[in-house]
């Protein structure tokens, strides 16, 4: 009887570890690449607890290497084992990849245009190909909006209300004269912006047509009347004459020497409010914000923002999936990818618990909705402005089809060939121009330039 015993406890053990085994073998491996480690914290907070079914393998490069990483891999052995299911996009290479073969239609893991089209527009503009195919899809949106110091704003302006500074900033021709109003007023202390670096974001969306269209460099006139702008503003010392991430740019988020800042939703958390102060940064929350600034001085709670001149659009990251990984995969990986990127970029539970937990603007417009429906976000470092519902509708007049996967060059051509010797007055316009277009067609052998 107690061999019977014994044989039975034994076999017992052995299909228990066989079915432990099996148990682990019915993981279905995921393979997450990104060049930031902000996905893989959501992953690992937000969704891996809840599916461990899910063996995720994370692979961080730093931004300025992700690209060649990606390229190499997937030109050659996009469907191995190592090369990602899934993969992010930052905004500078996003028109790239979304253009490329190498992402997969969205349609392709089952996601439906009902599904598709509760994303932020501009953000599923952006991750759709040349001929609209969904490709990516982002959890943040990115609208810009212009923010202002109110005190400065009442003491040279004598505007009180974010209303009253709207009006001041409606347009450019109006911004520029508010510009020499602060100048004159202030007796040249504080001026509207650092420099055309600021302006530049925000203005470029006063184009008809982005940088490139049917193959052939563009140069819309709007950027003509942008230079204009840029000279007389140079010319007028209507700003610090310096340029974004600088030191005089970090200066006056703190200081009395700017009044406005061009910034993204992402600029607000993480740009504005921890430069708002003396030894502020961005490892605190908003109570020591404020509490640093009462007490080593700082402008937490002195910020307004409103629309400003134009809707735009700067950053974001955006959710991929690698085509030939999805060709490869079975209907249950191919509902596990679908998953994972819906959950993140659609999913309103989901995205209203991040927005609560992060203070991110979402890309879902139904979680947006939400929120707002909700009570919204009111901001004490914003005087108890809303700044969801003002991100939410600088989001409507973004126009996500100026992107182009050549931007973050020719952007950079266009700033050191024509925008700084321009308004410096060092160069007279057809000589920059002129440089802008060598540097160009240098830098992009696929595009005319005519």
């Amino acid at each position: 009887m107690k061999k019977v015993l014994s044989l039975v406890l034994a076999l017992a053990l052995v299909l228990g570890v066989m079915s432990f085994a099996s148990a682990e073998d019915a993981k279905t491996k995921i393979v997450i690449w990104s060049f930031t480690p902000e996905f893989e914290g959501m992953v690992t907070k937000y969704y891996a607890p809840n599916h461990p079914e899910i063996e995720f393998v994370f692979d961080m490069t730093p931004t300025a290497q992700y690209p060649d990483k990606v390229d190499n891999l997937l030109a050659e052995n996009a469907a191995s084992d190592e090369a990602p299911d899934i993969f992010t996009l930052e905004a500078a290479f996003v028109k790239k990849y979304v253009n490329l073969s190498w992402t997969a239609d969205l349609r392709d893991v089952g996601f439906t245009e009902e599904e598709l089209g509760t994303a932020i527009p501009v953000m599923r503009q952006i991750g759709e190909d040349a001929n609209g195919v969904p490709k990516g899809l982002s959890w943040q949106s990115t609208p810009g909006a212009l923010f202002y110091r109110a005190s400065l704003a009442e003491q040279y302006l004598g505007v009180t209300t974010p209303e009253e500074f709207q009006a001041k900033v409606a347009d450019w021709d109006t911004f520029v004269e508010t510009a020499k109003e602060l100048n004159e007023k202030s007796e040249g202390k504080i001026k509207m912006v650092t420099g055309s670096g600021d302006i530049w974001n925000a203005y470029q969306y006063n184009r008809q047509t982005g940088w490139v269209k049917d193959g052939k460099l563009v140069i819309d006139p709007e950027l003509y009347d942008y230079l204009d702008l840029c000279k007389e503003m140079y010319e007028d010392d209507l700003t610090n004459k310096s340029g974004s991430w600088s030191e005089t740019w970090y200066n006056g988020m703190r200081q009395d020497t700017t009044l406005c800042y061009f910034l993204p939703t992402w600029g607000l958390h993480y740009v504005l409010k921890p430069a708002c102060g003396e030894g502020t940064n961005d490892t605190m929350d908003d109570a020591t914000l404020k509490a640093t600034c009462e007490a080593n001085g700082g402008t937490y709670g002195d910020w307004r923002m409103v629309a400003g001149p134009v809707g735009y659009s700067w950053g974001g990251t955006w959710v991929a999936a690698n085509a030939a990984k999805v060709a490869a995969a079975d209907d249950a990986k191919k509902a596990i990818i679908k998953d994972i990127i819906n959950f993140f970029t659609l999913d309103v539970d989901f995205l209203v618990q991040y927005a609560k937990d992060s203070g991110d603007f979402v890309g879902s417009t139904a979680a947006v909705e939400k929120i707002l429906a909700e009570g919204g976000t009111p901001n004490e470092f914003l005087g108890g402005q809303d700044h969801y519902k003002m991100f939410a509708e600088a989001a409507a007049l973004a126009n996500g089809s100026l992107m182009t996967e050549y931007d973050d060059k020719i952007n950079t051509a266009w700033s050191d060939n024509v925008t700084t010797p321009y308004e410096k007055g060092e160069l007279e316009l057809d000589e920059c121009i002129a440089k802008f277009k060598e540097a160009v067609a240098a830098a992009y052998t696929d595009i005319t330039v005519e």
